[in-house]
């Protein structure tokens, strides 16, 4: 909190471990943190890891590069009339980027910016929809950089209980499986995305930031700064000969090939392996890495047979990609090495002790551990390492408060705690390049977003208090959640509208323009938010709210047949 610095906090973190075990000897201390993390760098799994996150770097970088995002604005450019458009498709390229949320924030960003800019989206309201988007999507993958990082922090969290998958009857890739549909903050924060860009229906900051972007014309407020960007790691993206190819292809071709390495090294090939057994029997890492290496050579050949780029220029973006990936490179291993130092100190051994010997009720466990996520993300502005001090903290604790029954809930409510942290904390990594992606003021950007954030992290809240008193079905509790969601955004929709005297549903620019809303109504102040004269008309049933809705049913069906082979 002191330093506003991820890395130098984590590193600090190590070192304390360190300085502990070494006997408060600071010489010998900063010589023991060097080979903690030379150590986690070294183990199998991390190694696999950071390169396959290297090769998503420079993947990305070939669809950025190569031209494949000005296809796609040419491709469905002309269809994007109004703010409410704009702000489904950015939505809706951000399910297809499920596979690392730099990379989503940097595509999705990048491809829908001069959009939103045209149609007089505001610049808050653009990296809000990076920013919910991302880390929900990429947490549930079904391919992903972070499904490695977090199967990673569960094997951690069996080391602190000290216990194996063989023991316990449960590998590590099987209980992530289990954990995600209790994951709701990340569920609900997904879907108030599409709701809120659907609906048009803003409250809080956000709804001021519309009203201005839509009547004056001004994406940014008076004053603001925004983030510089950052794309001079890769360059400007390539105008010969854009093709749709270079974007799909790529991502296309990360999910086969993930998807088929991950089965065919739990051996599915084998007759008698039957999809789930193969899916939880996997090396994650090793599958995530095939993925990574032919999403990044499909993007080079793509670039070079279309001739976007010749091979000097492919050279360089593959290395231009592997820099893009170098903050978050270190921020997992300080998180890996922190949780070492946890491991190392007893850190685990201490708090299930104390927890224990308490007397709290385990059906409490969930909530207080969804809050310390919360807090600990926060402050820290990074889930991962949120994710890296909390989980080998959770599961022994968890199992043995309640036993194994319990540690899918702990780790999907942990996860989603963590994200939350990521959503409304001003030194998050991701957070940061929503504001630099969407070009918005970075503290406008908090301000704006927090209130959404906390809508769903509130009925996270309320789910989690009626499993401590005994509804325990997540069948019944999610899609509680997402009704509670949406009766909570339309109430503090109206409430705000009202309070302010703006529209309830916010009218595009072009119908402000054209006189059909009542503009000298709502500036004298007595105009009436519920009435047709001042609200924005929208039909639901148009072409691009049907697809992105369409698509967003298909991934979350896709999700959840995925978190089956976990059962």
């Amino acid at each position: 909190m002191y330093t506003r610095q991820v890395l130098v906090s984590l590193f600090a973190g190590v070192w304390i471990g360190a300085l502990m075990v070494a006997n408060w000897d600071p010489i010998a201390a900063t010589a023991l943190s060097m080979d903690w993390i030379i150590e986690v760098v070294r183990e199998p799994f991390d190694t696999k890891f950071l390169i396959l996150i290297m090769f998503m770097g420079a993947g990305a970088a070939f669809i950025y590069k190569s031209g494949g995002i000005i296809a796609l604005e040419n491709w469905i450019g002309h269809r994007v009339n109004t703010a409410r458009d704009s702000q489904i498709l950015t939505w809706l390229i951000g399910v297809f980027i499920f596979f690392d949320s730099y990379t989503s924030t940097i595509v999705t960003g990048n491809a829908t910016r001069e959009l939103s800019e045209e149609n007089n989206s505001s610049r808050e309201m653009h990296a809000y929809v990076l920013d919910s988007t991302t880390s929900p999507v990429t947490t549930f993958g079904p391919v992903s950089n972070w499904i490695g990082f977090q199967v990673s922090m569960i094997i951690a969290g069996f080391e602190a209980a000290a216990f194996t998958a063989e023991e316990v009857g449960i590998t590590a890739f099987d209980l992530f499986l289990r954990s995600i549909p209790w994951n709701i903050y990340c569920f609900l924060a997904f879907f108030m995305v599409g709701l809120i860009s659907i609906t048009q229906r803003f409250y809080g900051p956000m709804l001021d930031a519309e009203w201005r972007s839509r009547k004056e014309k001004k994406t940014l407020r008076e004053d603001a700064t925004p983030l510089s960007d950052i794309t001079t790691d890769v360059g400007e993206p390539s105008e010969e000969n854009p093709t749709l190819f270079n974007f799909f292809a790529p991502i296309v071709t990360l999910l086969v090939v993930g998807l088929v390495a991950m089965w065919w090294l739990g051996g599915g090939y084998q007759p008698n392996v039957d999809v789930a057994t193969a899916f939880q029997e996997t090396d994650v890492a090793l599958g995530l890495l095939y993925g990574a290496f032919a999403f990044m050579a499909v993007g080079m050949i793509g670039a070079l047979g279309f001739g976007t780029m010749g091979l000097d220029e492919a050279s360089d973006t593959v290395i231009n990609g592997f820099k893009t990936m170098m903050i978050a490179a270190a921020i997992i291993i300080l998180a890996w090495s922190i949780g070492h130092a946890a491991e190392q100190v007893g850190t685990a051994q201490y708090i299930v002790g104390a927890m224990v010997g308490s007397g709290v009720p385990g059906s409490y466990l969930p909530l207080i551990i969804f809050i310390a996520a919360m807090f600990i993300a926060f402050t820290t502005g990074t889930s991962w390492g949120t994710m890296a001090i909390l989980t080998p903290l959770a599961i022994p604790l968890g199992y043995e408060l309640v036993g194994l029954s319990i540690l899918p809930v702990l780790m999907g409510v942990l996860f989603g705690g963590s994200i939350w942290g990521d959503h409304v904390s001003p030194i998050s990594d991701t957070t940061v390049m929503s504001s630099i992606f969407a070009g918005s003021d970075h503290i406008d950007h908090v301000n704006t977003q927090i209130p959404f954030a906390m809508t769903a992290a509130g009925v996270t809240v309320l789910a989690l208090l009626l499993y401590a008193v005994g509804v325990s079905s997540i069948s019944v509790l999610l899609p509680l959640a997402f009704a509670l969601t949406a009766v909570a955004v339309f109430t503090l929709n109206k409430l705000d509208a009202r309070r302010k005297n703006l529209p309830e549903i916010m009218p595009t620019a072009q119908e402000i323009d054209a006189g059909e809303v009542d503009v000298d109504a709502i500036e004298r102040g007595d105009a009436r938010p519920e009435t047709e004269d001042v609200n924005g008309t929208y039909d639901h049933l148009a072409t691009i709210p049907l697809v992105a809705v369409g698509v967003v049913v298909g991934y979350l069906a896709l999700v959840f047949a995925f978190a089956t082979l976990g059962s």
